[in-house]
């Protein structure tokens, strides 16, 4: 199964503390965009494996992330993948946690998020 993300070459996501302020853009609809760690807080990293927060679909990303805010974290070196992944932990209707083997850099496959 494949999932959708946004992340940097050594697979690292765009949320992390005191970077969001250089990309994101304030939105009405931020409060439906909740953390992982809030929707899911029985999560618990699984030993031995890469986890990682990610969508089903590209639909999903998109609501994530702004055509704007996209085009921002490019600039910052990030891009929009598509990553084979072992087994999905939780999932919403608005992202998901999974699991892979293999880093989160690797195999890594640059998508199209906007045209």
């Amino acid at each position: 199964m494949h999932v959708f993300r946004i992340q940097d070459k050594s697979g690292r996501g765009p949320f992390r503390p005191g970077f969001t302020i250089k990309w994101n853009e304030v939105r009405e609809d931020t409060a439906n965009l909740e953390p992982f760690y809030c929707e899911f807080p029985s999560f618990n990293a699984v030993n031995g494996e890469h986890c990682g927060c990610a969508c089903s679909t590209q639909k999903q990303l998109k609501r994530w992330f702004t055509e704007t805010e996209y085009r921002r974290l490019k600039e910052l070196g990030y891009k929009a993948v598509k990553l084979k992944v072992d087994r999905i932990l939780h999932e919403s209707e608005i992202q998901l946690i999974f699991t892979r083997k293999r880093a989160l850099r690797k195999g890594a496959t640059e998508i199209h998020l906007y045209a």
